[in-house]
């Protein structure tokens, strides 16, 4: 059973390379060509399963099942598999245009190259569409529709805007757009079990994360001070990040300022890590000196991948509130998935024994931080993507 630690590292290697590749497949043929292509295929989704199938090898042969630091995080990966599953196979995803005053019970999904239509159980009637604008000038606030849900005997009113969504009957529907004439165009999600579980999977591995540092605090003496100057750091950077920006209706989700600051705390101490190791490599004989220097980087990378995956998690909850789905295989967020993998192997010494050596850990982090280069500037610059603005 010697192989099954190469195995897992090898289909690490493999998927990572796939999702790159899908990034750039949807840089030259579009988003539907890489969801059909790449991310919706056969083989794809057989990749993710035999990566989760040797990770339970792995954990069940080094007896990690005893261990919760171990344990959290697999069972994390699998929960969240599970969900992107149950979305794939049960979720719907779809638009709906209303013109003022004419009843609608039916949205439309698109299907590869077909547009099918799809009854809702109950209709909605658009009373009004209207362009909130800032005080005093023409720069657009908020979009609001304002309806009348009928579903039989009862009826009632509703409100839809940019990040605040109508959920009736595990139906939710989102402010998508809107036309010159007035009608208002909404995205429609249905999605009963797939977001619950892919939810219980970040929280999961957020508190595998959480327990993993827990039981490192006697062995690396830095990661409390580290916790605690990525707190004030975090802190700051929200407070700065909404106090001085006006942004767009989409944008102005408290978990929009959330997700950029957790997200740009964790690729700071990540920088951070890389700039040890440099500093390592300047004397790489001194043996004594890499495993002290190895532990300030371990005690910074604990912090670091634990508010990446938080961001992630963050930002799921963002775009799910924002535009019915929690995950949509953009280059951005396809790259911070990457970096996260990348990152979150050095965790786990036990399971994969190179870490333990100090040079081979630095060099590694040094390399590694191409994946958030490229996730930070790259995706911006060459691939774009809905995330292209940040």
């Amino acid at each position: 059973m010697k192989i099954l630690r190469p195995f897992a590292t090898i289909l690490m290697i493999v998927l990572v390379v796939a999702l790159a590749a899908g990034t750039v497949v949807e840089k030259f043929h579009g988003s539907d060509f890489a969801l059909e292509n790449v991310y919706d295929t056969w083989w794809f989704i057989a990749l993710w399963a035999l990566f989760a199938i040797a990770a339970a090898a792995v954990t069940f042969r080094e007896k990690n099942w005893r261990r919760p630091e171990a344990l959290t995080p697999f069972l994390a990966v699998v929960f969240i598999l599970l969900g992107a599953l149950l979305t794939k196979f049960t979720g719907v995803h779809g638009r709906m245009m209303l013109e003022p005053n004419k009843p609608v019970s039916s949205f439309f999904i698109k299907e590869l190259d077909n547009v099918a239509k799809e009854d809702l159980p109950f209709s909605l009637t658009l009373d009004r569409f209207e362009i909130e604008t800032y005080q005093g000038s023409s720069k657009p606030k908020d979009y609001v529709s304002y309806l009348r849900l009928s579903d039989g005997e009862t009826a009632r009113d509703e409100v839809i805007s940019m990040n605040n969504i109508l959920n009736y009957k595990n139906y939710r529907f989102y402010q998508s757009d809107y036309d010159e004439q007035g009608n208002s165009i909404l995205d429609v999600a249905y999605d009963p079990w797939g977001i619950g579980v892919t939810y219980a999977g970040y929280a999961l591995l957020f508190i595998g994360l959480a327990i993993v540092l827990f039981k490192q605090r006697k062995t690396v003496k830095a990661v409390t001070w580290s916790w605690l100057s990525v707190l004030v750091v975090l802190l700051v950077l929200l407070y700065v990040r909404m106090l001085t920006h006006q942004l767009l209706p989409v944008l102005r989700s408290p978990f929009f300022s959330l997700h950029i600051s957790t997200i740009v705390t964790a690729y700071a101490l990540l920088l951070a890590i890389m700039v040890v190791g440099i500093v390592a490599l300047f004397r790489p004989r001194d043996l004594v000196r890499a495993e002290r220097l190895r532990n300030i980087s371990v005690a910074m990378l604990y912090p670091a991948v634990a508010l990446l995956a938080a961001g992630i998690f963050i930002g799921a909850i963002w775009a799910n509130v924002s535009w019915g789905n929690y995950w949509s295989w953009d280059p951005k967020e396809v790259w911070a998935l990457i970096t996260l993998l990348i990152y979150g192997m050095p965790l786990f010494p036990g399971v994969f024994k190179s870490f333990g050596k100090p040079l081979f850990f630095h060099v590694y982090c040094i390399l590694a931080f191409l994946s958030v280069i490229i996730t930070y500037f790259g995706v911006n610059l060459i691939l774009g993507g809905v995330h292209a603005y940040q």
